[in-house]
């Protein structure tokens, strides 16, 4: 496990007798069983660790969406996979340090017929599928129907699209569990939402409307069920129930952020000038919240270049803050989401430039803006809601709020081909990954299996395109 859990475990001993206690023969630093619940914190902490993380080892994609750009070593913003193995370290925190954990918290709960069982066997369920989809959202063909059994070190990897009809599905049984009510794991076991079941409802049900809509071109009509589905249920729309992890001032437990930008000691990232020249040119409230300025100027790094940290912005200091929320579902996104699912005809409630304004205003609102701020910015003609060219206006302003989101925010271009991204010197827009290289691990441990998926998705290349990602 790459962390320490949250929660500690004491173990006291009395003795009452001179007979030899056989527990003084274990190790009482590493108790020989863990709960249930603390295995799902772990299981929970390595994922949104995972997702928020700054590190080049494991999680570029606030560099591949061209939110940041590089200093001295750019070779991960010339799509460099391999030098690092960084698919491999994605592979190992969601099989290993996310899925694992979670198998076991289930295994534990169900055999000890933990207290309020099926809410919780729901919430794990519901975080399984997050980290899956994020593996085929990544890879493509990934194991799934064969993986995490321990006797098979070679699972087959499943086939993409059917892999996310079962998430789909158990998403569908999650929601319906969660919004019966009742109770859920123990405040101090669940680090996002305290306990609070229905907002772990909420963010399995915003889970299924994003899932749902990445199948819109290739799958419309599973989409749209998907979708209204969704929409006939609670969703997060708010920003106090965005689905994040709370942390804390202290290590370990700080936003990893704050590890690589401040703990580190390193100034390995800039403004990327693909970002810095749209909210200039927009006069975005959010962008002296995400960068500083430079002699009294908002200046990008040249992405896919070496930058001199000295002569271009650098990060804004509230990605600096310790205790920053790590948000991977928010009241935005999820708006943004309702925008495109009613410019698409599904049936919702609202319009969609009423979606589209209310993502706009949910994210200067989680960044610390206020509503007047946000009513002034969408009154700007560059800004205001073009129906007639609703791809613009939905890819503009969700790559912008989707900012600390860094894998949705390169979703977003591969689902749209936009906005707009720069190709690094001597590249071209072709270059630019649409998913990640499968590990090289796989090529020696399930050579095979590793074959057949490589040929399925045509080709263990970083420019062929997940099975949603059509043209």
């Amino acid at each position: 496990m790459k962390k320490v859990l949250l929660t500690i475990f004491c173990f006291t001993f009395l003795f009452t007798s001179c007979e030899v206690d056989e527990g003084l023969n274990r190790d009482k630093k590493n108790p020989t069983a863990v709960p249930g619940s603390g295995l799902f914190t772990n299981a929970t902490i390595n994922l949104f660790n995972q997702m928020n993380s700054a590190s080049v080892n494991e999680n570029v994609f606030r560099l591949y969406a061209q939110y940041w750009a590089q200093t001295t070593y750019p070779d991960e913003s010339q799509y460099n996979q391999a030098g690092r193995n960084i698919g491999g370290d994605i592979w190992d925190a969601m099989y290993r340090d996310v899925l694992k954990d979670l198998q076991g918290a289930r295994e534990t709960l169900t055999a000890n017929n933990a207290a309020d069982l099926e809410n919780k066997l729901a919430i794990i369920n519901f975080m399984e599928v997050y980290a899956y989809s994020v593996l085929v959202d990544t890879f493509g063909n990934v194991p799934y129907s064969e993986a995490l059994d321990p006797t098979n070190p070679s699972p087959k990897y499943d086939d993409a699209a059917t892999i996310y009809q079962d998430l789909l599905s158990r998403l569908d049984e999650a929601v319906a569990t969660l919004e019966n009510g009742g109770g859920g794991f123990e405040a101090n076991a669940d680090p996002v939402y305290n306990g609070n079941v229905e907002q772990w409802a909420k963010a399995a049900n915003s889970l299924r409307l994003r899932l749902g809509m990445r199948l819109a071109e290739v799958n419309p009509s599973l989409s749209q069920t998907t979708a209204e589905k969704a929409i006939d249920s609670d969703l997060i729309t708010d920003n106090a129930d965005n689905f994040g992890i709370k942390y804390l001032s202290g290590a370990p437990n700080t936003n990893p952020l704050w590890v690589s930008l401040v703990q580190s000691g390193r100034t390995d990232f800039v403004a990327a000038n693909t970002f810095v020249d749209v909210l200039k040119e927009l006069d975005d409230p959010r962008l002296p919240i995400y960068f500083e300025p430079v002699d009294g100027e908002f200046v990008g790094g040249i992405y896919g270049s070496a930058n001199s940290p000295a002569s271009y912005s650098q990060l804004g200091d509230i990605l600096s803050d310790p205790t920053l929320d790590g948000n991977i579902i928010t009241s935005a996104e999820v708006h943004f989401l309702l925008n495109e699912a009613a410019e698409r005809g599904y049936s919702t409630p609202m319009t969609a430039e009423e979606y589209y304004n209310a993502g706009v205003t949910q994210s200067i609102l989680e960044w610390g803006g206020t509503e007047e701020q946000a009513n002034e910015y969408l009154a700007q003609p560059d800004v205001a809601y073009d129906s007639a060219n609703w791809e613009s206006s939905l890819t503009t302003q969700k790559w912008i709020a989707m900012f600390n989101n860094g894998f949705e925010g390169w979703t977003l271009w591969r689902i749209f081909e936009a906005p707009e991204l720069n190709a690094p010197e001597g590249m071209t827009i072709d270059d630019i990954p649409t998913r990640f290289l499968y590990p090289t691990d796989e090529q020696t441990i399930s050579p095979q299996q590793y074959n057949d998926a490589a040929s399925a998705i045509g080709g263990d290349e970083k420019t062929v395109k997940i099975f949603w990602d059509v043209d």
